[in-house]
């Protein structure tokens, strides 16, 4: 924890009225860090989310891509989880597009001058003037990200 935030903790954790919060806040962190601790890469970093109530366990992510990805792990979640935590009846995977932590990463996005011209090749070579348009557009994009 950053050590400007130290002594907002302590007092938060003293107050009768928010140390309950707090204390819920620093549950659902430690599951977080179990729960991406078994996961793989990438997608560790993409379950942003997690809570245990009463044998439901809800797992945040930013994607549906993820969440798929996600349902494939949930036996092994389960079992990892299970001994730590009691049974798990369900898992809830639910899905909050933009919730990522770290935005930046898809604004490092990056085209390769080959790929802007194949873009730019394909908008030359359909005849679809909306698809031409959107490749436009997009190789324009991928220009402004180098």
């Amino acid at each position: 924890m950053p050590k400007r935030f130290q002594h907002a903790c302590r007092f938060l954790r003293q107050n009768e009225k928010t140390a309950g919060c707090f204390a819920a806040i620093e549950g659902h962190t430690q599951l977080l860090r179990e729960i991406q601790a078994v996961l793989p890469p990438p997608l560790d970093e993409h379950c942003l989310y997690a809570s245990l109530d009463t044998g439901v366990l809800t797992l945040l992510t930013d994607s549906p891509v993820w969440s798929s990805r996600l349902r494939f792990f949930t036996p092994e979640l389960e079992h990892h989880l299970t001994p730590r935590h009691g049974p798990i009846v369900t898992c809830r995977i639910r899905v909050r597009p933009g919730a990522s932590i770290s935005s930046s990463k898809a604004s490092n996005n990056k085209l390769s001058a080959t790929t802007v011209q194949h873009l730019m090749d394909a908008a030359a070579g359909t005849e679809d003037a909306r698809l031409a348009a959107a490749l436009r557009r997009l190789a324009k994009t991928g220009t402004r990200n180098r």
